[in-house]
């Protein structure tokens, strides 16, 4: 399905901000699966690649040691042969279980499958690091 521009941008941010909806609300792990090919999804997160199963592992880890939630800054998207791309700049904001602070600065990118419209990728990278006190310690893209 090839979309117009506008309809692409305001398609794929309503696809983003619904899918850190799912995970800030800690929504169980199958309303997240929906919006993903299962387990053919690839998560590709920074020094920790996971199938379908770590990644079922690392939410409801995530949902057991950390409330926080997702602020979604920009939000591109790009039409390929085989994939509709959505790249995002997101700041992450949680406590974990002890109350300790975490802020992350990921960018995100999500690949859905044009025909079904889900998630077959699912990466991001670090846009700079910060310990538990907000100092930032180096820039993750040098």
């Amino acid at each position: 399905m090839q979309y117009k521009t506008t309809e692409l941008t305001d398609f794929a941010s309503t696809f983003i901000r619904e899918w850190y909806r799912r995970i800030d609300s800690k929504t169980d792990f199958s309303a997240l699966e929906e919006l993903t090919v299962g387990e053919e999804i690839i998560v590709d997160f920074p020094n920790n690649p996971l199938d379908f199963d770590g990644f079922r592992r690392w939410y409801e880890g995530q949902c057991r040691e950390y409330t926080g939630e997702h602020c979604i800054h920009s939000v591109r998207a790009t039409e390929e042969k085989n994939a509709i791309v959505i790249f995002s700049e997101i700041t992450w904001r949680a406590k974990d279980m002890a109350g300790q602070q975490i802020t992350l600065y990921p960018d995100v990118t999500l690949k859905l499958r044009p025909e079904t419209r889900r998630i077959f990728y699912y990466g991001c990278v670090d846009r700079k690091l910060t310990d538990r006190n907000g100092k930032e310690q180096k820039d993750a893209k040098e």
